[in-house]
């Protein structure tokens, strides 16, 4: 499970990156209804099992007048259904539609459990659509926005840190979904993703868990630049020094430009990675985040984890060496848990690792 989070955070990176240089605020009329998440879908399922969560009954239904509603309520012939593709079609139990709902019996949100069989079991709270494209199956989830942040941030963020780092995600977490780049944009047919792409997301956390409460003691705060909520970047260590969108081979435009800033946290617990790259090719370019991801999909994700590095020439090899995670850019999650763990609060840890904003209040 840690090596597919770990490809998680790495494989999708160039696009998150990208496409928030190219806008960071937009204006907010359509984020009122639920976020939808496409989820599962870096296994490219053939096969998906759909079960009742926490005692719940699940409505399936395909829309079409001829195929009846489905009903599952946890007795032993209404226990679970397995959903399969077929070219464009959805499958269950026989019956063949174009796209099926599952919802409460009054159409209203509901848990539910959905797995890729004999690989990941993952739990949800929304209104479930299944649609199929060659064969491989779409399940996109339409949940509440805080149920939603309350599940980033338990998937990144350890269980462990300090409550006022789990608040300073919570609204980070928040101010991308209430900013992030339209579907039209990012996605087709639905607004985000579950990897980092856009951000990690897993099962809600349980009622009354650090993630929950952190999303409920910051309930509608945002991020605000120039009066709009930012659609914020962060990363897993910064190596001692924030960086710029422009340190990173892009141009913010009008965009919040990501002012680099020093890292205590990350600058007295360094951590150092070191890998060999066998090629003849260029050097690998530190400050470059488009060619940093390029490189790593030819040579390996672990090949080239941060931004900042240092290539040796070794041979017919090159030698990196490096001691940051990620691209660097916006708050550093190390740094935020050394923040809070010193004392500081969430609004400390957002105004350092984003000068020149503010702590909205948004609906």
């Amino acid at each position: 499970m840690k090596r597919l989070i770990k490809l998680e955070r790495m494989l999708l990176l160039v696009l998150y990156f990208i496409s928030l240089a190219a806008q960071a605020f937009r204006p907010l009329a359509a984020q009122a209804r639920d976020p939808s998440f496409s989820v599962l879908a870096l296994f490219h399922p053939h096969q998906l099992e759909l079960q009742p969560a926490s005692g719940s009954v699940l409505s399936i239904s395909s829309g079409e007048v001829d195929t009846p509603h489905v009903i599952l309520n946890g007795e032993a012939a209404h226990r679970r259904l397995i959903f399969r593709a077929e070219a464009g079609k959805v499958v269950a139990d026989d019956r063949s539609a174009t796209r099926w709902t599952v919802t409460a019996r009054d159409g209203s949100i509901v848990p539910f459990e959905l797995a890729v069989p004999g690989k990941l079991r993952r739990v949800y709270r929304g209104r479930l659509t299944l649609t199929a494209r060659d064969g491989v199956l779409q399940a996109i989830v339409s949940m509440d926005r805080e149920t939603a942040v309350a599940s980033i941030v338990a998937a990144e963020m350890p269980a462990t840190a300090p409550i006022e780092a789990l608040k300073a995600q919570a609204v980070v977490a928040r101010s991308f979904l209430v900013a992030g780049p339209t579907a039209s944009v990012r996605h087709q047919g639905y607004d985000f993703c579950d990897t980092t792409h856009c951000q990690f997301l897993r099962s809600p956390p349980a009622a009354g868990s650090a993630a929950s409460q952190a999303a409920e003691a910051t309930r509608g705060l945002v991020i605000g630049y120039r009066g709009q909520p930012l659609a914020a970047m962060y990363s897993s260590r910064c190596g001692g020094q924030t960086r710029s969108l422009r340190d990173v081979g892009l141009n913010p435009g009008d965009a919040y430009p990501y002012f680099p800033v020093r890292c205590a946290w990350c600058r007295s617990h360094p951590q150092q990675w070191h890998s060999r790259i066998p090629t003849d090719g260029p050097a690998p370019q530190p400050g470059n985040e488009p060619d940093r991801i390029r490189q790593a999909r030819q040579w390996g994700w672990s090949a080239l984890p941060g931004s900042d590095f240092t290539a040796t020439r070794d041979g017919s090899a090159w030698v990196v060496d490096g001691h940051s995670i990620g691209h660097g850019v916006g708050m550093c999650q190390a740094g935020a848990i050394g923040m809070a763990a010193g004392g500081a609060g969430f609004r400390d840890v957002l105004r350092h690792y984003y000068p020149n904003t503010e702590v909205l209040p948004w609906p």
